[in-house]
């Protein structure tokens, strides 16, 4: 089983300054790929994150001005965070009683990466078919 670590090995850490427009923001994410992105203050201290759930349920759906609000307006303050010796098993509880389909990972109070559901369960997957390949070639002696 991959470490959290290892999890976050090829995957870029992208954030946003506190104050970017959402429309900036969403550009942003746009650009990357990415559906959510963390929301760092002075001295890249974590204030939140801005997600795309965040910006159909607060902005649109309010009809903000895109490049008018700021980021820090619409944000979710309230995040799930791991640190990064925790098991992904815990990850994925954390994440299921939460309701949420991100988990922030920290080392040393520093974020260092974010975890999808996607992620873990991809790690999950190859390991399954892995065991099932070693199986396989047990009962038939390859």
């Amino acid at each position: 089983m991959k470490s959290l670590k290892e999890i976050l090995a090829s995957k870029n850490l992208h954030t946003v300054k506190s104050c970017t427009t959402i429309y900036d923001t969403a550009c942003f994410m746009a650009e990357h790929n990415i559906g959510l992105v963390p929301v760092l203050g002075e001295e890249g201290k974590l204030l939140g994150v801005f997600s795309e759930r965040d910006l159909v349920r607060r902005v649109i759906t309010r009809d903000l001005d895109l490049k008018s609000t700021l980021v820090d307006e619409v944000m979710t303050k309230d995040l799930v965070l791991a640190n990064v010796n925790e098991s992904h098993e815990q990850c994925l509880k954390k994440m299921k009683d939460r309701g949420t389909r991100h988990i922030l990972i920290f080392e040393n109070e520093k974020l260092i990466g974010i975890i999808s559901v996607k992620d873990l369960l991809e790690v999950d997957l190859k390991d399954y078919k892995e065991t099932v390949e070693i199986l396989h070639n047990y009962i038939y002696a390859r």
